[in-house]
């Protein structure tokens, strides 16, 4: 599919917006002591067939914008989560799976106690993408990779506990190791985003858990028939029989 839309793009002189993520940093541990910047990702190495599609369709991009003259911007989000964020039978993502798990009073699964993440509130992450939208049509902005997110890194289970918090349960919190291929650690460092976009995330986990947890439970009440057990290949595909993170379920992102 990028490569359709890119070739569509060079053939109508159209300007691109790549969706990438920081899974293409891997898991980076190197990063424990500072934040990490557009420039740390090492395209030599992957450790799941998420990370390697998103640092295939970068690869894309650079080569179309070397070769033909592609305008682009790229932007590396990191755990949006939010409004909207309710379709598990799709994809299961870590937080709306949190919340749904536990309104039904069901145990979470934790992989990984001392992961940490930057979970990025989907306002934040809304506002981050008009303004490069808006600067690569003025031309203020054009072929650069940004990351956006908050800039600020918060344990799962911290995350999980907030949910809890939010839905007036006792938090039944499970701890497994992280899947082979997750991310361990993660924090992003916005100085890109700030100096070209003017960037500043102001949805810190602690609202956007709240705004998060409101909007699913008003959901959930306009659709019953969602409250129900997940089917057991929508949580642990195949691969994670053998310690892999899952490529479309990503439970742990």
């Amino acid at each position: 599919m990028t490569f359709n839309v890119l070739e569509f793009c060079r053939q109508k002189n159209l300007p691109i917006v790549f969706s990438s993520s920081r899974e293409v940093y891997g898991d980076v541990h190197r990063f424990a002591e500072e934040e990490a910047s557009e420039a740390s990702a090492d395209f030599a190495y992957t450790e799941s067939t998420y990370s390697a599609s998103k640092i295939a369709g970068e690869a894309l991009i650079y080569s179309y914008a070397r070769c033909y003259g592609l305008r682009y911007l790229v932007f590396r989000f990191s755990n949006v989560y939010g409004r909207y964020d309710n379709d598990l039978a799709r994809m299961v993502r870590v937080l709306p799976l949190f919340i749904h798990t536990m309104l039904r009073d069901e145990p979470v699964t934790v992989f990984g106690q001392e992961k940490t993440l930057d979970f990025t509130y989907v306002d934040d992450c809304i506002e981050g993408i008009t303004r490069g939208i808006e600067a690569l049509a003025e031309g203020r902005v054009v072929n650069e990779t940004i990351n956006l997110a908050y800039g600020q890194g918060n344990s799962l289970v911290h995350a999980a506990e907030l949910i809890a918090a939010e839905l007036g349960v006792e938090p039944k919190i499970a701890l497994a190791p992280s899947l082979l291929g997750e991310v361990t650690h993660y924090v992003a460092d916005l100085s890109k985003a700030r100096q070209l976009l003017d960037y500043e995330p102001s949805v810190p986990l602690e609202d956007g858990i709240s705004r998060a947890v409101a909007w699913f439970k008003e959901h959930r009440a306009a659709h019953p028939e969602e409250d129900g057990p997940l089917p057991p290949d929508a949580l642990f595909p195949q691969d994670a029989e053998i310690g892999w993170k899952p490529s479309s379920a990503r439970v742990g992102s």
